[in-house]
């Protein structure tokens, strides 16, 4: 493994608990760029060096953060406010979790930033209440911060202020969404809300709000303090600096390993970075995005880990979780179970989402158990469109992605099960027992 994997910019030494607090931090060069920023630079030379950096949003979608800062920054309003999602819709993701657990205050000096370059003077991190160690140490990181002046009024005797605020729920995994997380913020029901307007010009309280996940956030302070042509010599031409994954082997019981790759590597690269070793025989592919992510064939391990790359593929960065599937993998069982979970997970505001990917679900438990027919598979293709192009969030946009990835890399299974009514693994079983026909009966 080329020595240029092994990066460490956002991640801690999990094992050494000393490295959250404020001492340690500040003796690895913490907060150096926030004092620089508030005394040597301007809003718009910081949004203009994350600009530079080419950093692209984490949080899945992969954004240029500048040109989102910019459109907070340019909006005419007194009141602007920054949201740091440092939530983890999926579940299996740990990013934000460690983030928030072993370096809190490089997220807090990323929140205070990005508040001074977009003009903001409250910050919330919004994260799932399940985190409790991540928010007390985060809590505590943050009394630490403010008690050094570097949060609160008049930050490091300058003239500028800004308050953080932690906001821990549990939402399931549309508590992700950022409008989702707005609503949650205002005591209101955590419901999508359809976009434009966008946050940027109309978020929290209707005014302009900076939303960004906690893994982008945490990028800025190293940003500032190396310089963006440092940051972007790694990664690729169009996506500056790494990426947390959280990598999973084959197997139910395969333990997550978490480690930060430059963008860039390829999908092999990273399994053996991750101490995963696998060949086209071993597995029968691997999924790339987490929960709404897609399944891809062994023939595109080489394919490199980049935002464009992926789609391309048919795939997502979403939330950071890659996993290997078993060789005996059923690709008609395995889109059947993440639909089930993607449709309970849906929260139902969207007709196509909530209705679609439960008829996905139901076509797809049919198939498996060998009652299928041939035009099911066109509605399935069918439903594979409507759903995305019907629905307000990127929930809905995404959640089509594993039924899409598994028809258009493994067919022959789809084709088994309906035509010879076979599983190619020879594991499923029924879900199903019968199926019902109308039949048009002459007088």
């Amino acid at each position: 493994m080329p020595e240029k994997k092994n990066i460490n910019r956002l991640l801690r030494q999990q094992d050494d608990r000393d490295v959250r607090g404020l001492a340690a931090y500040r003796s690895a060069g913490g907060y150096s760029a926030l004092e620089s920023a508030l005394r040597q630079n301007t809003p718009n030379q910081i949004i203009q060096q994350v600009t530079d950096a080419k950093l692209r949003g984490r949080g899945g979608a992969g954004r240029l953060t500048g040109e989102k800062w910019r459109v907070v920054r340019s909006t005419d309003d007194d009141q602007k406010y920054v949201i740091c999602n440092a939530y983890d819709a999926d579940s299996r993701s740990l990013a934000a979790r460690l983030l928030l657990e072993y370096n809190p205050h490089q997220v807090i000096e990323g929140i205070i930033l990005a508040a001074y370059a977009v003009g903001a003077s409250e910050a919330y991190l919004f994260t799932r209440s399940l985190y409790k160690e991540g928010i007390q140490t985060v809590q505590t990181a943050l009394q630490e911060a403010v008690e050094a002046n570097l949060v609160g009024r008049d930050i490091l005797g300058t003239d500028f202020s800004c308050s953080i605020s932690v906001v821990a729920v549990d939402l399931g995994f549309i508590g992700g969404e950022e409008t989702v997380q707005i609503a949650a913020i205002k005591g209101r029901r955590g419901m999508p809300e359809q976009r434009p307007p966008f946050p940027a010009q109309y978020g929290l309280w209707d005014k302009p709000t900076a939303i960004n996940s906690v893994e982008t956030l945490a990028n800025v302070p190293v940003i500032v303090r190396e310089g963006p042509g440092a940051f972007a010599q790694t990664g690729t031409s169009i996506t500056g600096g790494s990426k947390i994954l959280t990598v999973y082997g084959a197997g139910a019981e395969s333990e997550p390993r978490v480690i930060e790759v430059p963008f860039g590597t390829t999908i092999r690269d990273i399994l053996t970075h991750a101490g995963i070793n696998v060949s086209a025989d071993d597995i029968r592919g691997v999924v790339v995005g987490g929960a709404e992510g897609g399944a891809l064939p062994p023939s595109l391990l080489d394919t490199i880990f980049d935002y464009d790359p992926i789609e391309e593929a048919g795939a997502i960065v979403g939330s950071g979780v890659i996993e290997v599937l078993p060789v005996d993998t059923c690709m008609v069982a395995w889109a059947m179970e993440r639909s089930r979970y993607l449709s309970k997970e849906s929260c139902g505001k969207c007709v196509p989402c909530r209705l679609g990917v439960k008829r996905i679900t139901g076509i797809l438990e049919g198939v498996v158990s060998d009652l299928g027919v041939n035009g099911d598979l066109d509605v399935l293709d069918e439903f594979a469109q409507y759903v995305p192009n019907g629905s307000l969030c990127g929930f809905g946009v995404q959640a089509t992605n594993p039924l899409k990835t598994a028809k258009r890399y493994w067919p022959e299974h789809f084709t088994m099960h309906v035509q010879e009514l076979q599983c190619p693994t020879g594991k499923c079983a029924p879900v199903r027992s019968h199926r019902f026909v109308t039949k048009h009966v002459l007088p």
